[in-house]
């Protein structure tokens, strides 16, 4: 398992990669907020939101964008929290078709609460082609 980190992530998509599809989900009666921008500084999605009731799961956003730039983006995360970030790959004739990267989140930091890492989850989920 990774070590968690705080503050902005950056990630890399190829800019000949196409299709992104983003999912964030909350656990928390805190507000959980998720932005993505482009290597301009664009928003590309953004979502907000808290659990709907107590420790219940709730969708707080979802939606898709093509990429474009140089493939760097930066991803903010509720402010404050401890993040574990996951990447992973699905590899068609050595090439990465599918490439989907994570963040898990603990309210307030790593080592703090309840230590549980599902206060906010978002899912990004890289497509190699359009259509």
């Amino acid at each position: 398992m990774p070590n968690p980190v705080t503050g902005s992530q950056l990630i890399n998509i190829d800019p000949n990669d196409k299709l992104v599809n983003v999912a964030a989900y909350a656990q928390s009666s805190g507000n959980q907020t998720v932005v993505i921008k482009n290597s301009s500084g664009k928003v590309v999605f953004q979502a907000q939101g808290k659990s709907s009731s107590g420790g219940e799961l709730t969708r707080i956003g979802e939606g898709s964008f093509l990429s474009d730039g140089n493939g760097t983006y930066t991803v903010e995360l509720t402010p404050n929290a401890g993040i574990l970030p996951c990447e992973s790959a699905c590899v068609y004739q050595g090439a990465p078709y599918v490439h989907t990267y994570s963040f898990a989140t603990n309210d307030g930091g790593a080592q703090a609460g309840d230590k549980d890492f599902n206060d906010l989850y978002v899912n990004i989920t890289v497509y190699k082609n359009k259509g």
